[in-house]
C-alpha cells in the first residue's frame, strides 16, 4: 500500500505538533465538563499554540493534529466564529 503525499505530510504535522494528545484531550474534557463544549481560537493570525486552557489557541499548522487527536477519542469537531469574526474549533461529545 502506497502512502500518498498528503498522508505523509499529515503524519509529519501530527508528529511535530507543539502539544501532546493527552494535554489536548485533558483540556477538551475540562471544557466540556464546565461549558458543554471546548473552544479554541484557530485562525490565520494565530502564531502560538496554547492548549493548556479552554479558550486557548491552536495555530493552523497544528489544527490537523488537534482534529486527529480529538476524533480518535470520539469527540465531534465543528467550527464557529467568535464575536470578532475569528474562526474557532469547537469540540463536543
Amino acid at each position: 500500500m502506497t502512502i500518498t503525499a498528503a498522508e505523509k505530510l499529515r503524519n509529519e504535522m501530527i508528529q511535530s505538533a507543539l502539544f501532546t494528545k493527552e494535554e489536548l484531550i485533558d483540556t477538551i474534557c475540562r471544557g466540556i465538563k464546565a461549558n458543554g463544549r471546548s473552544v479554541f481560537i484557530c485562525d490565520k493570525h494565530i502564531r502560538e499554540t496554547d492548549v493548556a486552557r479552554n479558550g486557548g489557541t491552536i495555530r493552523m499548522a497544528d489544527e490537523q493534529a488537534a482534529i486527529e487527536f480529538a476524533h480518535s477519542e470520539g469527540f465531534e469537531i465543528s467550527y464557529d466564529y467568535n464575536s470578532h469574526g475569528v474562526r474557532c474549533i469547537v469540540f463536543t461529545l
